[in-house]
């Protein structure tokens, strides 16, 4: 079984600029090193000199808050380095997908919008695909399963929409074998998630005000050049194309566009019907 961890960052509230949903993906066996040896650092920080974590928290670990509270900062920057090397020596793969929320929402419009989601579904979106790439391409595995951190019940809607949609027409392997939304308290590949969300999200907003040269920060080239680590940003460019594609694969057919957006609008992953997707009759 591949089993892919997904975690977000910038989407609590309005006011980030940046939106993104990152982890990490692998067999049992190399997922099962890393939980083990997670385990380790949380119940041992820096080799006993700190007291046990229930959970690493990204965020709070830069900003010596929560339990990470009267931390230094050399002793959080150097868990953070034990931390990253866990993942790497892991084995694991990585990617994240960020995008520019206001950029996101002034282009993506309409119909549209309905069926790739708004910037949290767009990245949704795109870590299905490029994780299921990845498994095609380089395991043999024959089933992979999702676990995202937890989520309003909008995104989980959404995202057991798009889940379906793979389900439905994605030729296996590998077999999709379930998604679900968990506590990154109790699932620790989800803290692992959230540190390659936390650290992308650093780099994205960089690059959202610099430009794609912006310099990234050597907590992420450490990840990104020791590991299999894919990351994309979606600046204004590239949310064009996106909208330009879908818009011309619907061209000769708008009412099946209509017909999409009024499934990812209304569909129900517990309870499903695909009624909204035939002109009113199933064929």
């Amino acid at each position: 079984m591949i089993t892919a961890y997904f975690d977000d960052s910038g989407t609590h509230g309005e006011k980030s600029d940046i939106v993104l949903v990152a982890g990490i993906f692998g067999t049992e066996g190399r997922l099962s090193g890393l939980d083990a040896n997670w385990k380790q650092n949380l119940d041992t920080p820096l080799s006993g000199r700190k007291d046990p974590l229930r959970r690493f928290h990204a965020y709070d670990c830069d900003n010596s808050t929560g339990e990470f509270l009267r931390w230094t900062r050399t002793e959080t920057d150097y868990f953070r380095q034990q931390l990253r090397e866990v993942i790497i020596d892991s084995g694991v793969a990585a990617y994240g997908m960020a995008c520019s929320r206001k950029d996101w929402d002034s282009i993506i419009t309409d119909d549209i919008r309905s069926v790739l989601g708004n910037p949290e579904g767009f990245c949704i979106n795109q870590c299905f695909v490029r994780s299921l790439g990845w498994a095609q391409a380089n395991t043999f595995d024959p089933d992979m399963a999702f676990v995202f951190d937890n989520r309003p019940d909008g995104v989980q809607r959404y995202a057991g929409t798009v889940y379906d949609a793979f389900a439905q027409w994605i030729q296996p392997p590998p077999t999709l074998a379930g998604y679900s939304f968990q506590s990154s308290t109790k699932i620790r590949p989800l803290q692992a998630a959230d540190m390659i969300a936390w650290e992308l999200y650093r780099y994205a907003k960089n690059v959202l005000a610099g430009g794609i040269n912006a310099p990234a920060q050597p907590e992420i080239l450490h990840l990104r050049r020791n590991m299999d680590f894919e990351a994309q940003i979606a600046l204004p460019e590239r949310i064009i194309q996106v909208r330009d594609h879908w818009l011309n694969y619907f061209k000769e057919n708008p009412s099946h566009l209509e017909q999409m957006a009024n499934h990812f609008d209304s569909f129900d992953p517990k309870n499903p019907d695909y009624s909204k997707l035939y002109d009113g009759k199933q064929k």
